[in-house]
């Protein structure tokens, strides 16, 4: 059990997120970065060392400074930021992960983005590589390495229903899934157990409403 450093967020956790694959997904602007940059930070306070894989090119150390606060500089030397610019980029690039060692967490932010661009050209062959990610992934949070992963969602235009970006291919690797939403805010834990709570993006990162 690893704190996310928001005590609040832990308890709708059970007490934290774990050495699995949690899956986060939701709409832009509804926070999945900044809760990233909040587990990210909380770990390397603690001397820890994070690989961020950042497919969106959403990475703002500006933002990153202002949620870690004072000392940053040195947390960045525990930081591993890779980029992916494409989906084959993205599929090299979580190989490359198998090789790390005394890697304390891995976030990808996010899984979808590049898919869903390549997804009508090759919908067979591109949900075999999404499926190989994963299964590394997996593979990798077995050995002790919690991987936290957001992805992006699709609504139906005529149910008004959301759905995560790769649906249940996806979903089915998820150990925890968490959505959330951003009007109003809500966190909102799918998998192992369902409940929600309110919440706010705050300087720090997130201020948890109600629960």
């Amino acid at each position: 059990m690893i704190s996310s450093g928001n005590s609040q967020f832990d308890s709708l956790l059970d007490g934290g997120y774990r050495e699995e694959v949690t899956l986060l997904y939701g709409p832009a602007a509804s926070g999945k970065t900044t809760l990233c940059f909040v587990l990210a930070c909380d770990m390397l306070k603690r001397d820890k060392k994070v690989v961020y894989l950042d497919t969106e090119n959403g990475f703002s150390i500006e933002r990153f400074m202002q949620i870690c606060g004072p000392g940053y500089l040195t947390m960045l030397d525990r930081l591993l930021l890779l980029k992916a610019a494409s989906f084959p980029d993205q599929c090299k690039k979580i190989d490359s992960l198998m090789k790390l060692v005394h890697i304390d967490l891995i976030i990808v932010d996010s899984l979808g983005i590049h898919y869903r661009h390549v997804l009508q050209d090759n919908p067979t062959e591109t949900n075999k590589q999404m499926d190989r990610q994963l299964r590394i992934l997996t593979e990798i949070s077995r050995r002790g390495v919690p991987i936290f992963v957001t992805t992006q969602v699709s609504t139906n235009p005529e149910t008004g229903e959301v759905h995560m970006v790769g649906g249940e291919m996806v979903k089915s690797w998820g150990k925890s899934i968490i959505e959330l939403r951003k009007d109003p805010r809500k966190i909102m834990l799918k998998r192992p157990e369902e409940r929600s709570t309110s919440f706010e993006i705050i300087d720090r990162g997130i201020s948890i409403l109600s629960f």
